[in-house]
């Protein structure tokens, strides 16, 4: 046999021999102590209870074993307590937390009650204001209101239901009903809603076609002079007609608008107005603008009410810096104060 298989061999030899020795000495130590537990644990324990007076004294004796267990069941018995009083704890805080939070759903729910009735008043109130508004807006007269039950007021919302009253034993589903009918109700009041808007845009279309906003950008400046008969400012005692209005800020530079949607139709120079610019407007207007320092359009422009068409000046026939404005319906002068007050009573 070669040396270096037979040393392989020899030190297998001698580790199985130590390892046989070790589980020997470990099985044998094992054995040993718990011959030794045995022996402590059957060994008995005597309890003597001594009276003070002159009875006999009572033994108890109790194999270690035995105490041991009693111990471990107080101990085992003692935390179980432990654990099922603190589950119990636990669960007694979670009970008050979910009352708390019940308590609060239920004035939440009241509260969405009380918000639930107040909405249906007020949705029955709009629809019948939305009915007014209508009514005005068609006829443009001042209807009559009249005093109404609620009743009657939910029948013209659209909101009464007869079936309401049999279900309050069941309020959630009395509750469900009514906010279902108020979104019915507005859902009929969008179509009327359209209407009125499209009706105001009409009206808003047609007050942009008429010359009816101040000419002066800012609401600036005052009457100097009025349409009509005046004195003539160059020849002392005589008087003439004035066709237009003249409107001064007491500079040059503020910027002019067109009054109404248009389309300019002559810019030009004279040696009464000076720079001027007329626009043409729609249902038979036209505007005049005179005496303006320059001019911030083109002919043949369209522009719309606001626009900037040019700024105030002092050239032509003047006596200081100011805007002489004119308007015409068809051929005839008409005083432009008449249209300057249409947007008040409009809103009126």
């Amino acid at each position: 046999m070669p040396e270096g298989l037979r040393r392989i061999k020899e030190r297998e030899k001698r580790w199985y021999s130590r390892l046989a020795e070790g589980l020997a000495s470990f099985f044998i130590a094992l054995q040993v102590a718990l011959r030794r537990l045995l022996t402590w644990g059957r060994t008995r324990l005597v309890f003597a209870m001594i009276p003070q007076s002159e009875r006999p004294s009572r033994k108890f004796e109790i194999r270690r074993f035995s105490l041991l267990a009693i111990v471990l069941v107080i101990v085992l018995s003692v935390s179980a307590a432990i654990i099922s009083i603190g589950a119990y704890s636990a669960k007694s805080v979670r009970i008050i937390s979910l009352e708390a939070q019940l308590s609060d759903a239920y004035k939440s729910i009241d509260r969405m009650r009380e918000s639930n009735e107040n909405l249906l008043s007020e949705t029955a109130k709009f629809e019948e204001k939305l009915e007014q508004v209508i009514e005005i807006a068609q006829s443009k007269g001042k209807p009559t209101v009249k005093q109404s039950t609620s009743e009657e007021i939910l029948k013209v919302a659209g909101l009464y239901d007869p079936t309401l009253g049999q279900l309050s034993n069941d309020p959630v589903s009395r509750d469900l009903l009514k906010l279902n009918s108020i979104a019915d109700a507005l859902d009929k009041s969008l179509g009327a809603l359209d209407d009125i808007a499209k009706m105001i845009a009409s009206q808003k279309d047609i007050m942009t076609e008429v010359p009816n906003i101040w000419p002066i950008k800012g609401n600036l400046g005052h009457i100097t002079m009025y349409f009509g008969q005046n004195e003539n400012p160059f020849s002392t005692g005589q008087w003439y007609l004035h066709t237009g209005i003249d409107i001064s800020t007491n500079r040059i530079g503020d910027a002019v608008l067109a009054t109404a949607d248009g389309k300019v139709i002559d810019i030009h120079y004279d040696s009464s107005l000076g720079n001027s610019i007329t626009i043409q407007h729609s249902h038979g207007f036209t505007t005049r603008y005179g005496h303006l320092r320059s001019f911030a359009v083109k002919k043949g422009q369209r522009v719309s009410q606001g626009d900037v068409i040019g700024y105030l000046g002092n050239t032509g026939k003047t006596t200081g810096p100011h805007l002489h404005y004119e308007v015409y319906l068809g051929t005839s002068l008409i005083d432009p104060l008449r249209f300057l007050s249409i947007r008040k009573e409009y809103h009126e």
